[in-house]
This record gives C-alpha cells, structure tokens and sequence, in this order.
C-alpha cells in the first residue's frame, strides 16, 4: 500500500485535441459556424411557424418533417455549443486571470442565450403534438420521445409570449453574472498567514490549500488553516452575499412565475425524481442520522475533546496510519481496480491519463473542488482535480473518471446530443460506482492503522453524503423561503447556516466551532440554473452502492447492463431506469 507523498510535479490537461488554441482557424470557424447555426434554426421556425399554440394538425403532411428537420438543427446546434464553449469554460476554470479566455466566455453567452430562448420555443410548440400518434410515422420521434415528453411536461411551465427570450438574456446581466463574479472572487482571492509548522512564517494560501490543511494530522494546523479560511470567507462576504441574494431572488421568482411551487419543485423536475422519492430518500437518511452523530462524538473521544470541532470533521485518527499517494501511484491503483471490474475500464481510464484530459494540481487562479466536462461531439472528457497526494484524492480521482466513462457509454451506444441530458441524481450514481469500485480495492490491500484511515475516510464521505448535504438542503430551502421577502445579510445567512447544521449534525459539534461561512465556500449555491445541487449526491451514494452490491451478487450478468443503464440516462426517468435492477425508489424506509 502507498505511504508516499505526492510529487511536486503534476500534468496539467491539454486542451489540443479540441482546438488548437483561441487564435486558431479551427475554433474562429466553429465559433461562425455556431452563430449561423443558431441563425439557421431561427429562420427555420419561422419558416415553420414553431412557436406556442401554432402546431397543426398531427396528421397534417408536413408535420413530421417539420419535427424532424428541428431536432436535427438543433442537434447541430447543441453539437457545437457543447464543444466551443466547454473549450473556453475550461480555460477559465484553471487560470482566473486569463481575461481573453474571459472575454471569449462572454462573447459565447449572448449566443447560448438565443438558443436556450428557441429550446423554450421547441418545448412550448412540442406541447400541441400528437407523440403517440407521431411515433408511428417517425424513427426520431420514438428515438427521442423521453425528451419530447419532458418538453411537453416542461412547456406547461413556460412564461408566454417572449418571456421565456427574456428571462434567457436578462440572465447574462443577472444571475449569470452574479456567478461569474462569485467565482473569480473566490478563485482570486488569497490570505497571508502562518498556518503551516512553528516558524511562524506567512505564506499565502487560497480557499482550496486551507481546505486541503484542515485534514492535517497536527491539530494546530487544522486550527489555524480553519481560522484562516473563515478570515478570507468574510472578506468579501458582502459581494459573496449579494451574488446570492440576487441569484436566489431572480431563480425563485422565475419559478414562482412559470406555475412551480417553488424552486424545488423545478429542482426535482430537473433531477429526474419525484417529491415522494426525495421524501423517500430524505426519511432514510434522518433513519441513520443518530448512527452517524455516534461516529462522530467517537471520533471527537479520540481526538481528545468532548464534541468535535469543524477543523476536527477531516482530521485523521491519530491510531490511523498516515496514508498519501503520488500522481502515478494514484493513476497505476486506480487503473488496477477499474481492471478488476473490466478491462475496458481500466483502458479508458489509462486513455484519460495517456490524452492528458486531466488537470491535477491545485493552484491560484484556479477553481477549487473537482469537476468532469464532457466534450460529448469530440468523443472526449476533460477532468479537474485539486490533487495533493491526500487519501481522499484517489477517491474524487475515481469519482470524476466515473463521470469521464458515463460519457463514454453515451458515445459507444450512439446517443446524439438530445439524448445525452443527464439528470445529476443519475450522473452521480456513476461516479459513485466508480468509486466504490477503488474503495474496496483500498480496504482489501491494507491491514492495520492504514485500514483504521480508509474506514474512517469512508464514515467521513457517507457523513457527508447524508448529514451535511441535508444541512445544504435545509439552508438553501430557508434562503429561498426568506428571500421571498427581502434580502438577507450576511448575519442572517450565517445564522441559516448554523441553524442547518445544528439540525442535522445534532450536539456533535463545539458550538464556538461550527462553520458559519460554509454557504460563502460552497460554489453550488451560486448557479441561476441548477438549484438545490447536493442532494443528487445523496441519491447517486445511494442508488450506486445499491448497484454495486448487485455487481457482486452477479457479475458478469450485471456490466453489460450497466452500461446500457448509463447511455440511457437521457431516454429514461430514474425510477423506471432503477426498476430494471429491482429497485424502487419511491418506497420511504420501513
């Protein structure tokens, strides 16, 4: 087992195989190309008067080719958005101080606006269509019938006239907006100061290395780094408090105006679950709530205080075996323990090292956490880590692979991009699998305190995964309820905070060190069009061990299955998908 630190020296990704640069003929001809598609399309309902109430007949002749002619200009639409934009996106997310990848991202938003005003468009025309009837007279139609049908269930929630148009280009100077600058300041921005050994000498640090010292075995550090990080948080807590208040208050009215109870109902809808299977979920969680508080007031034991504090939550066990990885010990476990699932898994894995799809290293500028990127018309992913050798790395590692080879059973089994969609309740169902997968090669290939700090790394995640995000859940739905009514200051937001965390983490934690600013460092809540973005991690942790202990009970009869479950996360709902393993996701805890 590895007991190494992690190298000095680790890849960035390269982003070639897109394009060959910002000033290339290849991205100045597909930026073209992407704005006269959209022109295209444009006059092309017009031509056939797609638009609200305006549909024919069913039977009428040239209604089929008219439904056709739109999904396959919209496909080319969607093609070439998805691979010139996430070139940019990708850009900005490692180097926040690139203004020319910036002033690109900016130029794409106005163009990603007019087509999202025609999707709102196709939805609301899709809504006066015959399916069933359609169906039998078109291949597209029942190829992309799942989407179709949510249009129609969407387009009852659209604003009418050029509503929809609106609220796509007031967004740019809105809640869009609002991100962008949340995440520049939080990207930007570092503090000095002396957390690292006794010398007391300050170095600078941004959000993310305080973070990553929060898991130190030393408490002083802990402490110090947690100190640090809530300083640099309430620097600019008001602009972070701001960028919320008004990407809360434009989401909420703008569901409350298309007919949604609110913004979780259109979070659900977005996710691909019911009310009654987040209930579901939500109750089996609460189940186990007690059972996890008793791991942590442990935890707190033997760490030699009576509650734990929050710089305590990731510190190690001090009977635990201090574990770390290098980049290629990491890469060459990783690949290893795919294998043992399949050998195409472990290829593909090995492929994302080998095309250099992988950013790895932490630093200013760059975004915090980890993400993976489809690049779905290239036949490619792009993964960003924040790797510092830690042991929960090869764990986040493992999990943005399962995003990357989700993608790629979307490719090999043929799905265009009106069938890609994925909800994240499903999306995080992959990942989670594929972590599984590295965490049971971990606990099979240690004994002793290294397997004490693998068990505990486990009872941390699943600690994250069902009392944490249920804090983020209970604070975003108190955000949205209040800011109904006013804006919030930064006081009122901490005190939601803490409130969310002493109903879920219980009397576990030292009240003097709870972490009010958690809703400044989560990057989540600051989406206008993603809302409530934790709580598919609960259901993919759940969905996915579900899965895998099916993998063991049978293993050869499962893969083939799973992939085809993965390139049909667009063309099913959840529910209906988890069924085909015997699973019902409606059903609340007994």
């Amino acid at each position: 087992m590895p007991t190494t630190t992690s190298t000095s020296s680790l890849p960035h990704w390269q982003l070639e195989s897109i394009y060959p640069g910002l000033d290339s003929q290849e991205f100045a001809v597909d930026k073209r190309n992407l704005a006269e598609a959209i022109s295209e399309l444009e006059d092309f309902f017009e031509e056939r008067g797609i638009r609200a109430s305006t549909t024919a007949a069913s039977d009428e002749p040239a209604l089929v080719s008219t439904l056709e002619g739109a999904i396959q200009r919209l496909d080319r639409v969607a093609s070439l958005l998805a691979t010139v934009q996430p070139f940019v996106n990708l850009r900005v997310a490692t180097d926040a101080f690139d203004e020319r990848s910036q002033a690109e991202a900016s130029a794409l938003r106005p163009l990603a606006s007019r087509f999202s005003a025609l999707v709102a468009r196709f939805k609301a025309w899709v809504a006066g269509l015959d399916l069933d009837d359609l169906a039998t007279r078109s291949t597209a139609v029942r190829d992309h019938r799942y989407q179709l049908e949510r249009h129609q269930r969407e387009a009852a929630h659209l604003l009418a006239g050029d509503g929809e148009e609106l609220v796509a280009f007031l967004d740019e100077t809105g809640g869009s907006a609002w991100s962008k600058l949340y995440n520049q300041l939080i990207s930007r921005e570092t503090i000095s100061a002396a957390v690292e050994g006794d010398d007391g000498e300050p170095r600078e640090y941004g959000v993310a290395a305080l973070r990553a010292l929060q898991a130190d075995p030393d408490e002083a550090t802990r402490r110090r780094a947690f100190e640090a990080e809530l300083q640099l948080l309430r620097r600019n807590a008001v602009p972070y408090a701001a960028a919320l208040n008004s990407i809360k208050g434009q989401v909420g009215m703008v569901a409350r105006r298309r007919g949604w109870g609110g913004a979780l109902e259109h979070s659900l809808f977005q996710h691909g679950i019911t009310k009654s299977s987040l209930a579901a979920m939500q109750s089996a969680c609460e189940a186990r709530f007690d059972d996890l508080r008793g791991y942590l007031l442990a935890k707190a034991r033997l760490l030699g205080t009576e509650k734990l504090r929050w710089y305590d939550i990731y510190a190690p066990l001090p009977q635990a075996e201090s574990l770390s990885f290098t980049w290629d010990e990491a890469k060459a476990f990783v690949t290893e323990r795919f294998g043992s699932y399949s050998p195409y898994m472990a290829e593909f894995a090995q492929r994302t090292f080998d095309e250099g799809w992988i950013d790895v290293p932490p630093r200013t500028g760059k975004r915090n956490g980890a993400f993976c990127s489809p690049i779905h018309p290239r036949g490619e992913s792009r993964v960003m880590l924040n790797f510092t050798g830690a042991l929960g790395d090869i764990r986040t590692l493992a999990h943005e692979l399962g995003h990357a080879y989700h993608n790629d059973c979307k490719i090999r089994f043929g799905r265009d991009m009106l069938q890609i969609p994925t909800p994240m309740t499903l999306a995080e169902t992959a990942s989670i699998f594929c972590e599984t997968i590295v965490f049971q090669g971990l606990l099979q290939s240690t004994t002793g305190g290294a397997r004490l700090a693998l068990l505990e790394l486990d009872m941390q995640q699943v600690t994250q995964l069902v009392i944490d995000i249920h804090s983020r859940f209970l604070f975003e739905s108190g955000v949205f309820e209040r800011r109904a009514q006013r804006d919030l200051s930064v006081a009122e937001l901490d005190a939601l905070m803490l409130e969310a965390q002493d109903r879920t983490y219980g009397d576990t934690l030292d009240p003097e060190t709870r972490h009010p600013l958690m809703w400044a460092h989560k990057g989540h809540y600051y989406s206008s069009g993603l809302s409530f973005y934790n709580y598919p991690y609960t259901f993919g942790f759940l969905f996915g061990v579900g899965l895998y202990a099916q993998y063991l009970a049978e293993p050869d009869a499962f893969r083939s299955r799973y992939d085809e479950l993965l390139a049909s996360t667009g063309m099913a709902d959840a529910a209906s998908l988890a069924r085909g393993f015997g699973i019902d996701i409606e059903e609340p805890p007994q």
